[in-house]
C-alpha cells in the first residue's frame, strides 16, 4: 500500500510560494515535473544523509545539492537552496504533496484513495471513480488498495473526508449498539 505524505505547516508555506510562481509563469505541470525530480533525486538515502552531514560546511551542502539540479530551472534551485541553507531539504516530498493539491484544486480534480476488501479490475476501479465524480461533481482520481480486514465493502478517503461503507464497521456499529 502506498504512503500518504501529509505536509505540515512549513511544507504547505513552501509550496504554495513555489506554486504561486508556477501559476503566474502558466507552468503548473512543467514545474511540477521538476518539483518531484529534485524530491526523488534529494531523497536518495545516499544524497540526504550527505545534506544532514554536520561535517560537510553550508556551503559544500548547497553545492551538492546544486549539482544534483544541474539545468534546472531558476526558481527551482533557488527553493532547493533555502530548503538545504535551513536544513529542511526532508521537506521536499511533502512540498511537492501539497504543490499535487494546490495543482488538483486549481484544475479541479479532486484525488481518492479506495480501500477494498479484494482486488478491483480496471472496469470498477472505473465505475468507482465515475460514482464518486458524480457524487463530488469534479473528476475523481483514485487510487485503489486492498486490505482483507475491511471484510467487504468501500473505504474512500478524499482530503480530510473518510466515506468507511465496510462491512468491519458495520459489525463494529452492530456490536456496538448491542452491548
Amino acid at each position: 500500500m502506498a504512503e500518504t505524505v501529509h505536509a505540515g505547516p512549513l511544507s504547505r508555506r513552501y509550496a504554495e510560494a513555489y506554486f504561486e510562481l508556477a501559476r503566474d509563469a502558466g507552468q503548473i505541470p512543467e514545474w511540477r515535473e521538476g518539483l518531484a525530480a529534485a524530491a526523488a533525486a534529494l531523497s536518495q538515502p545516499e544524497v540526504a544523509m550527505s545534506l544532514e552531514n554536520p561535517r560537510l560546511s553550508p556551503k559544500q551542502r548547497t553545492q551538492l545539492a546544486m549539482e544534483l539540479l544541474t539545468g534546472a530551472p531558476e526558481q527551482l534551485r533557488n527553493l532547493v537552496r533555502l530548503l538545504v541553507d535551513r536544513r529542511r531539504v526532508r521537506l521536499l516530498p511533502e512540498v511537492l504533496a501539497h504543490y499535487d493539491v494546490l495543482a488538483d484544486r486549481e484544475s479541479g480534480v479532486v484525488r481518492a484513495e479506495v480501500t477494498t476488501a479484494v482486488p478491483v479490475d480496471e472496469r470498477l476501479r472505473a465505475a468507482i471513480a465515475k460514482a464518486l465524480s458524480q457524487r463530488f461533481g469534479k473528476e475523481v482520481q483514485t487510487q485503489v488498495h486492498q486490505d482483507p480486514a475491511i471484510v467487504g465493502g468501500l473505504v474512500v478517503r478524499i482530503g480530510d473526508r473518510v466515506i468507511d461503507d465496510s462491512v468491519r464497521t458495520r459489525l463494529q456499529q452492530l456490536q456496538a449498539a448491542l452491548s
